[in-house]
């Protein structure tokens, strides 16, 4: 006997029983604030918001747990009640709580204040997990504002610091000019299509003629979400915000926000346009090979440890474009595995090189890294694990990872995109392995401040080692939960491409 919830979507009520996970977030967002307005006083080491905010994480994975066993009635709501939605909430969830408990001694150390800071990253989530699970434009750009609002004012949290200030002005007037550039194409498409539902787009449109509106609609589109997913051209405003953010927020930018645009993208281009595919398949072509290309290059002279992992993060985004052109079930798959891996590694790395810097975060440059393999080697033996998943060395996750992109790109007939992913992946080793020559294989640098390894901290690390050392070795069991929340998503994929992957084994 079925006893699953049923909703159709006829009432407020409906909705608020879909976007359960949001409003826990909210809510306890707003609960943080006031907590702290009645009883936190001036002091910035308030611990009590901070494992707050942790609970509130929880119940809010609860909630999505409680999700799971929600049905639908018909397609057409405008949030999703599918796997895709609740296996990425997931993803955003565990890089909250993992941002939240690197924050703790962080923020202390630094004299931030914790209730806003915490009470702006769990809206951040809350428009990260919109973005993954909504069916309509409408609510797909209330997400992008809600959660680009947020991040603004993280990056340029840190008010003693002025590099942070001025990466949140750049990131800011740059997120507008991109905000901008999505809002119109959203308004040409719905004046072409009729609708703002996603679902219903490819049915009122014909993309065998496609009109020339909605051509400029598609563009638009690309670029918006260009400038989202730190795409070339539009990635400019990345080593800046990376460099200046506090280091936890520039975990949170490497990490969560740009998988919930993906996520996004994915509902929109391959679901909602895959009709379209021959379309915007050659802007997007163009967009993933300048960014594997371009920032791989820029990453061969720098010398400040977060632009590199800037760049890092760019070109990581251009492997997620190539298992996303492919459109097939097989690389929705594979964009989600490497969402989980490329989530553990880069907070990880973070994690490290926020130990590593000092207060002030003052130690960012590769020559402070010098010997940190003797005067430090635990630090020096993780951030070496992280950097080498990253290249994409096996055993690790980030090797399983490239090679299911690759893979989908290949069965996807994109062999040119592949071979360009193995050609770039090649270049990045040398900055990757040029931090861990440094470490072992030069003298120590100067004696200088350290910082001590609190409790939270250590957990955060060995958390991101486990994974990305586990789905290197073994990769079945999350590959398998990944084809498993894409499974829903299958009808739509198929109408892009001919072949599915799947359906071979």
């Amino acid at each position: 006997m079925n006893t699953a919830m049923h909703l159709e979507f006829t009432s407020q009520l409906d909705y608020l029983w879909a976007l359960m996970p949001e409003a826990v977030l909210a809510t306890g967002a707003l609960i943080l604030l006031l907590y702290d307005g009645f009883f936190g006083g001036d002091s910035s080491d308030n611990r009590a918001v901070g494992w707050g905010s942790m609970v509130i994480i929880a119940l809010a994975a609860v909630a999505n747990v409680w999700l799971m066993g929600v049905e639908e009635v018909g397609d057409t709501g405008m949030v999703a009640l599918d796997g895709f939605r609740t296996f990425t909430n997931f993803i955003f969830l565990a890089a909250g709580a993992l941002i939240v408990l690197i924050s703790f001694d962080y923020n202390r150390r630094e004299d931030i204040k914790d209730a806003e800071y915490y009470a702006l990253l769990l809206f951040a989530l809350v428009g990260m997990m919109i973005l993954a699970g909504s069916r309509d434009l409408i609510l797909i750009f209330l997400g992008f504002e809600l959660m680009s609002l947020a991040v603004y004012v993280l990056v340029g949290f840190n008010r003693k610091d002025p590099r942070s200030s001025e990466a949140s002005l750049k990131y800011f007037l740059l997120g507008a000019f991109a905000s901008a550039f999505l809002l119109y194409g959203m308004a040409l498409l719905v004046g072409s299509a009729g609708t703002t539902n996603i679902g219903l787009m490819g049915v009122m449109l014909n993309a065998e003629s496609a009109e020339l509106l909605t051509v400029m609609a598609l563009a638009l589109l690309a670029i918006g979400f260009g400038f989202k997913v730190s795409a070339v051209p539009f990635h400019v405003w990345t080593p800046d915000a990376y460099e200046g953010a506090p280091t936890p927020v520039t975990a949170f930018l490497g990490a969560a926000i740009k998988g919930a645009a993906f996520a996004a993208f994915i509902r929109i281009f391959v679901l909602g346009l895959g009709d379209f595919h021959a379309q915007w398949e050659a802007i997007i072509w163009w967009f993933a090979a300048l960014t594997m290309i371009v920032p791989n290059l820029i990453a061969l002279v720098q010398n400040n440890i977060k632009r590199l992992l800037a760049y890092s993060s760019i070109a990581h985004a251009g492997y997620l474009l190539v298992a996303l052109i492919a459109a097939n079930t097989s690389g929705m798959a594979s964009f989600l595995f490497y969402l989980i891996a490329y989530t553990a590694m880069i907070v990880g790395a973070f994690a490290i090189v926020l130990v590593l810097a000092g207060r002030g975060d003052r130690y960012q440059q590769l020559s402070d890294y010098d010997g940190l393999g003797w005067s430090r080697p635990w630090a020096a033996a993780l951030l070496a694990l992280f950097l080498v998943s990253l290249a994409g060395l096996p055993p690790t996750a980030g090797f399983v990872g490239k090679f299911y992109i690759l893979r989908a790109a290949v069965e996807a007939g994109y062999l040119n995109l592949a071979i360009l992913l193995v050609l770039t992946t090649l270049v990045s080793y040398w900055y990757y392995l040029r931090v861990i020559v440094n470490m072992y294989m030069k003298p120590s640098a100067e004696a200088r401040e350290g910082v001590a390894w609190a409790a939270s901290l250590r957990t955060v690390l060995a958390v991101c080692a486990i994974i990305t050392v586990l789905m290197g070795i073994f990769p079945s069991w999350p590959l398998l939960k990944a084809r498993q929340s894409v499974a829903g998503l299958r009808q739509a994929t198929e109408q892009v491409v001919e072949t599915d992957p799947l359906t071979r084994r």
